[in-house]
Parts: structure tokens; C-alpha cells; sequence
């Protein structure tokens, strides 16, 4: 199991974002949560060993655990996101969010 935070941050959207472990979280380390930023991992699942092998193993990657993968403010970013999915067929890539209705906006066209 590999964990895959290209960004981080994100803004109340819903009922359900009440107790959202991400806003709790981010308090205790003194990080403002309302800040969307692209992490130092932002391209882990293509790094690669200097043997050319992926540095992150094959099998399921939780994505975006510390924002929603949907948010609006990463648009610019996601397609680069696409890309690496894509690259990585070795991997199933799970994300949670609460911007469902955004989701056929934000798909690859393939």
C-alpha cells in the first residue's frame, strides 16, 4: 500500500465536511488548510531507482488523502496526474471526495 499526496490543502464544501480529518489534522501541525499547494511528492508514483525500477510499489496508492483529489484549485495540475496514473498500470489508484459532481469535468477524454 503506497500513499500519494500531489497536493495539499482544501476548503468546506459540504454537510460532510464536518469532521473531516484533513482540517484537524492540519491544525495540529499549524498548517492552514485553505492553502492548495503542490507537495515535494508531486511526481512520486514515476520516480524511478537508479536500477530503473519505480520507487513506489505496484498495488494500491491512496491518493490525495490530505485534500480531495476533485478540488477545484488543482485543475491545472490533474492532467499531469492523468498522465501518471496512466504510466502506472501496475497500480490501482483509490481517492475519496465530496466534489462528486465535478467528476466527468475532470476525467481524462480517454
Amino acid at each position: 500500500m503506497a500513499m500519494w499526496n500531489p497536493w495539499r490543502g482544501c476548503h468546506k464544501c459540504s454537510e460532510g465536511c464536518l469532521y473531516c480529518y484533513i482540517h484537524k489534522g492540519d491544525v495540529k501541525r499549524g498548517i492552514n488548510t485553505a492553502e492548495i499547494v503542490k507537495t515535494k511528492d508531486f511526481t512520486k508514483p514515476v520516480e524511478k531507482k537508479k536500477n530503473g525500477e519505480y520507487k513506489m510499489k505496484s498495488g494500491i496508492v491512496y491518493l490525495c488523502f490530505s485534500t480531495d483529489f476533485l478540488i477545484e484549485e488543482a485543475d491545472g495540475w490533474r492532467d499531469d496526474c492523468w498522465q501518471m496514473i496512466k504510466q502506472r498500470q501496475d497500480c490501482t489508484f483509490l481517492f475519496l471526495t465530496k466534489r462528486i459532481d465535478r467528476f466527468m469535468d475532470c476525467i481524462p477524454d480517454d
